[in-house]
């Protein structure tokens, strides 16, 4: 329902207002026509007296104050709803601990590969000896398996020699001494005639040359010798030579990769010479003299 304006709640006051005036003027008029002889004077004078009061009524109306319009009940304003009561923030679950991660284990170093070390002529299972022993003049066949230290003993008053024959007819002197001798020499492996030439008892004892590793460090000896294997410790080194004997001093260095003459001089020797070993894995020392001797390295 639509309320009414201040505004036309006055309009509707003044407009009762006229008609209540108009209801009292009319009926004061029917009573002054009903009471009769009323002069137009005393008419005029009523109707002045009557109109008075309509203004009052107008100014009366119009000073009276407007009826304050109905102010808007207040709404209730909503009881504040009660807050919910916070939900209680859950414990934060315990976050597990991390699990150690196992250290890595160490990637053990590798081991550095030790540097070939020149293998050595592996050692030959040792051969027993063979001898032979005379009186005079002979020829042996003789079959040596390998490089052999071949012992030749005298006692007889004339001349010693000794030749072998190898496969190709070729010759080799051993030996060739008057009276008493005793010393060594050497035959590569094959098959030999020995021709022996002596005046006495003699012998003849063949062993396969074996390793003696001291033949590289200093050495001593009297007469012809043969001293080895060894292998060299380095590639090239100084020696010290010296001889007493007043013939022949020759010293070879036979190695499986060459032979070289060293020293080859008469009498009394004193020198040093280089030796050069070079890749050789194996040498030995042939050694020619009639006196005592000495080789040293420096």
């Amino acid at each position: 329902m639509r309320r009414s304006s201040p505004l036309e709640f006055i309009v509707v006051l003044l407009a009762l207002g006229l008609l209540i005036a108009l209801s009292m003027f009319v009926g004061f008029q029917l009573g002054q026509r009903t009471a009769g002889g009323t002069n137009v004077i005393t008419l005029q004078a009523a109707q002045a007296s009557t109109r008075a009061p309509v203004s009052v009524i107008r100014m009366e109306a119009r000073q009276a104050p407007a009826e304050p319009t109905n102010s808007p009940v207040p709404t209730s304003t909503p009881a504040p709803t009660s807050t919910p009561a916070p939900t209680s923030t859950p414990a934060p679950t315990s976050t597990p601990a991390p699990t150690s991660t196992p250290a890595p284990t160490s990637t053990p170093a590798p081991t550095s590969t030790p540097a070939p070390t020149s293998t050595p002529t592996s050692i030959p299972t040792p051969i027993p000896p063979e001898v032979f022993t005379g009186t005079s003049s002979r020829v042996l066949a003789l079959t040596v398996p390998m490089i052999s230290r071949i012992y030749l003993g005298h006692e007889g008053r004339s001349n010693f020699a000794v030749l072998a024959y190898d496969e190709q007819d070729e010759r080799e002197l051993l030996v060739n001494e008057i009276g008493y001798y005793a010393g060594h020499r050497y035959l590569p492996a094959g098959t030999y005639d020995l021709e022996i030439n002596a005046d006495g008892p003699w012998l003849i004892r063949v062993t396969p040359l074996a390793w003696d590793e001291a033949a590289r460090n200093a050495l001593e000896g009297q007469g012809d010798d043969i001293r080895g294997w060894f292998t060299p410790a380095v590639s090239r080194q100084t020696y010290h030579f010296t001889h007493q004997g007043g013939s022949n001093f020759a010293v070879f260095l036979r190695c499986d990769t060459d032979d070289d003459l060293l020293v080859n001089d008469i009498g009394i020797v004193d020198s040093e010479h280089m030796v050069v070993f070079g890749q050789a894995s194996r040498c030995f020392w042939d050694i020619t003299a009639d006196g005592a001797w000495t080789i040293t390295p420096r």
